[in-house]
């Protein structure tokens, strides 16, 4: 795992415990903690284990490269899941399962432009240079820039997934741009979360904020949009993520021969006040 600290490793990590008891298979989670060269060492652990696959939530698109092509070229074999490298295939790399970012990036835009086509907008991310952050920014800002050319973006800051820092960073936006904001576009609802806390902190109310858009559909985001805090946001099930993955590891060990590397994208869908309770119901993150 790139970290243990976010809301969705937790639950993905919960989910791959209750998996592998299910398939009978041995589990190691090692935690990088955001760090490349601790990713790095994790993987020359566990190639000299001798695992037989190895999930790789990877760091850094391009920084995570080198030991992902150390532990392939060894015969294990590497999935890449919830986040990626640049050009895996050349790595070795036998897959990549998850949800398709840019795709995220792009459904966000739609649903800003639909709201405002000459909005102003300011945009949270996460990690810089984690393929998730990288193209939920990519996908957002390339629709703009095709389809609403109109729309100015403000700013745009990190936040790397934590609250608190999202608190603080939408607290900067409002004092540096007020009334000017007219779209929040936050890359998941656990840094989404901290910047309603901002929002509510400045004084706003729910019929006078900037519209919200978010991505995550999480347990803390959820009660948000319900309340009306969140107005949009798109599902991504640690569940059906963890589940997805490992049926594509054993399947990959299972097959008589190799196959080409393959991204297996799981479905995400929008949610908003129409939907949530239907989606709060599925309990995605008991």
């Amino acid at each position: 795992m790139a970290t243990f600290t976010s809301p969705y490793s937790s639950a993905s990590v919960k989910e791959f415990k209750r998996i592998t008891r299910e398939q009978g298979c041995g589990l190691i989670i090692l935690d990088a903690q955001s760090d490349i060269q601790r990713e790095a060492f994790n993987m020359d652990n566990l190639v000299a284990k001798r695992v037989d696959a190895i999930l790789v939530n990877a760091v850094d698109s391009k920084g995570s490269r080198a030991c992902l092509r150390k532990a392939a070229r060894r015969g294990v074999a590497v999935v890449c899941f919830n986040s990626t490298v640049d050009r895996p295939e050349e790595l070795g790399v036998r897959a990549y399962s998850g949800p398709e970012y840019y795709e995220q990036g792009v459904s966000a835009a739609r649903v800003a432009i639909q709201h405002n086509p000459a909005g102003k907008v300011v945009m949270i991310t996460g990690d810089p240079g984690y393929s998730a952050a990288n193209d939920r920014e990519k996908g957002f800002t390339d629709t703009l820039a095709k389809a609403a050319p109109n729309m100015k973006m403000l700013n745009i800051q990190t936040a790397n997934w934590m609250r608190e820092s999202a608190q603080r960073v939408m607290s900067d936006f409002i004092t540096r741009y007020g009334r000017e904001i007219d779209i929040i576009y936050s890359q998941d609802d656990n840094m989404t979360a901290g910047a309603v806390n901002a929002l509510k902190a400045a004084g706003y109310q729910r019929d006078n904020r900037p519209f919200v858009i978010s991505i995550g559909a999480m347990a803390d985001g959820l009660p948000l949009v319900a309340d009306g805090w969140i107005d949009s946001t798109i599902m991504q099930s640690p569940k059906e993520e963890a589940l997805l993955a490992m049926q594509v590891a054993l399947k990959l060990l299972r097959a008589d021969r190799p196959e080409p590397f393959k991204n297996y994208f799981m479905s995400t869908s929008p949610v908003n006040r129409a939907n949530v309770a239907e989606v709060i119901a599925m309990h995605l993150w008991d």
